[in-house]
């Protein structure tokens, strides 16, 4: 039997206003964001761009609503799910970060430019290149940053969570540093929940354009997010890294598996 469930509704107009408020706003950050960037000013840049993410947030109708906090240690890795590029937006405005996108990110319009300004590491997940990528990202560290992982690889489907690379766990035996698992889910769009067959519409999964979904996300009246910090792990406690992995994936998976049930 076909889906009936009825698309999210999604304003145009609303589309269109927000877009403009978007534009005014990457005009407004622009100039102090690059300056900081050019004058080496890696603090004031990163608080900056922190700034940023915030607006963004903000001005496309997210409401974040956040349980735990994040671990104050330095230098800190974030482990998180992973189901749009809005996972950007939602925890760069938490706190400064230095995300892990994939390589083709960095030639998007706006986003791509302001994660090279927060000094992301850009993978190219091709065996060949992930010593480097590492090697990259542990100079993240050693400058005491927050440095976040999408350990899932690529997007989920904003349901399910996909099992979870150990590969760049690896950072965690290099630095008795904290790993912190975050949960982030999707669960409302313009007040209500969001049904299962519409998750697509909210995470960005299979052949969506980027422009397309987007134009489409910023037409909501409002999108409500549940971000969870959990217990920062070490490796230490645990057998190796792949059972740290598993640990991290567990804990989001059910928490995620809770809020989503308690939503519906």
């Amino acid at each position: 039997m076909p889906d009936t469930t009825p698309p999210l509704s999604s304003a145009p107009w609303r589309a269109a206003w927000r877009a403009l408020l978007l534009v005014i706003w990457v005009l407004v950050c622009f100039l102090p964001v690059l300056l900081m960037w050019l004058l080496r000013s890696q603090t004031i840049r990163r608080y900056l761009v922190h700034l940023f993410y915030a607006g963004v947030a903000r001005i496309i109708g997210f409401t974040i609503r956040v349980t735990g906090a994040p671990s104050s240690a330095r230098p800190l890795l974030l482990v998180a799910n992973h189901a749009s590029y809005s996972d950007v937006f939602v925890l760069g405005s938490q706190l400064p970060i230095s995300f892990t996108p994939k390589l083709e990110v960095r030639s998007w319009p706006v986003i791509g430019f302001f994660c090279v300004l927060a000094d992301s590491v850009f993978v190219e997940r091709k065996p060949s290149q992930m010593q480097e990528a590492r090697e990259k990202m542990q100079a993240r560290l050693d400058m005491g940053k927050v440095l976040c992982i999408f350990p899932e690889g690529t997007t989920n489907d904003g349901i399910r969570i996909k099992p979870f690379k150990s590969g760049f766990f690896s950072l965690a035996e290099e630095h008795p540093l904290p790993v912190q698992p975050v949960t982030i889910i999707y669960v409302a769009v313009n007040g209500k929940p969001v049904p299962p067959a519409c998750y697509e519409q909210v995470a960005w999964v299979g052949e969506a354009t980027f422009f397309g979904h987007f134009f489409r996300l910023i037409g909501y009246e409002s999108v409500t997010v549940e971000v969870c910090f959990h217990t920062p792990k070490r490796l230490e406690d645990f057998e190796d890294r792949k059972a740290l992995s598993g640990a991290c994936q567990a804990v989001i998976q059910e928490h995620h598996a809770k809020v989503l049930g308690d939503a519906r």
